[in-house]
């Protein structure tokens, strides 16, 4: 069976208040497609990479799929120590890339398959059957386990909304009940209400156009290595520019302070000791913010910028 392009929910401003729309949480973690046949599974990436194996936590799938084949859709996720995902200790695990590691990481960052959907079950294509059968036939065909579970399905968007910023998670989908399973997002049917968060980050670079400060490059620590998450220039007022340019001098870095090694002309590399607070919409796939804005420099020390993610009213 060829690849399926998983569905992206479009991003909406608003609350689909409509009752034609059924809604879900919105997990932060990394999009796993599973193809299962006759007590066999591979999971895919949402962009075709194959990570069977790296994901121990779904071995038991086959066992817990009443069928002899098909293919599900879910979000991997791994939880903090508030039991909340985290989308930097998700993407800890999506990092491995040698089977040896996979032992210490499954211990240090265990995920949890949420499951959404299913477009597949025993040869019979079910991406034209609407979304709310689709999510019955999963609910019958798939059983929980510690690791593997199923999301649940709400009716009042606003309420699940307001729990989900009071719990600080990402935000909510949207889905029309009637909806096909259509790949990519040519489609008006799925959509995302995201909440702002904020982060404290560390600067690490200053990227110039000529003698102007055009962006900061910044990161965060996964234990003792400095992983760059992006370049953000909204929010920079003239008075912060002024402020960076006088401490330059003295923190200026001989080489990339972040991990991997990265080269960036007309970057001025500095020593990771600024920190400031950044708020963001959501990650990329390629584990960057999106839409970045800098809310202002902080006194925090720069070891404590580990990822944490909080609420942002602005």
């Amino acid at each position: 069976m060829a690849l399926i392009k998983p569905m992206e929910p479009l991003l909406s401003k608003t609350i689909k208040e409509n009752p034609a729309f059924l809604h879900q949480i919105k997990w932060d973690g990394v999009r796993g497609i599973t193809y299962i046949d006759h007590g066999t599974y591979k999971v895919f990436t949402k962009k075709g990479h194959e990570r069977t194996g790296f994901y121990p936590e779904l071995d038991a799938i086959t066992t817990l799929f009443n069928g002899k084949s098909g293919v599900i859709d879910g979000e991997l996720i791994v939880l903090d120590e508030g039991s909340k995902p985290s989308f930097n200790r998700i993407l800890n695990r999506e990092r491995v890339r040698t089977t040896h590691k996979i032992a210490y990481y499954s211990q240090k960052y265990p995920v949890k398959y949420i499951v959404f959907d299913i477009m597949f079950l025993d040869g019979q294509d079910l991406r034209p059957y609407p979304t709310e059968k689709r999510m019955d036939l999963l609910h019958q065909t798939l059983s929980k386990s510690s690791s593997i579970t199923l999301t649940d399905s709400f009716d009042d968007g606003h309420q699940l909304y307001a729990l989900m910023k009071d719990k600080n998670y990402e935000g909510i989908v949207s889905k029309k009940r009637n909806s096909p399973y259509i790949g990519g997002k040519k489609h008006n049917d799925w959509f995302k209400t995201k909440i702002f968060k904020k982060m404290l980050t560390v600067i690490g670079g200053i990227k110039y156009d000529g003698d102007r400060i055009k962006s900061l490059l910044l990161g965060i620590y996964d234990e003792d290595a400095l992983i760059y998450i992006g370049n953000a220039s909204i929010g920079l007022t003239e008075a912060d520019m002024q402020l960076i340019k006088e401490y330059t001098h003295a923190l200026k870095a001989e080489k990339c302070p972040f991990y991997p090694i990265m080269k960036d002309k007309d970057t001025l590399w500095v020593q990771p000791l600024l920190t400031c607070w950044v708020s963001f919409l959501e990650w990329t796939d390629g584990a960057s913010l999106r839409h970045p804005k800098i809310i202002g420099f902080s006194s925090e020390k720069s070891m404590t910028a580990t990822g944490k993610e909080y609420t942002y009213n602005g």
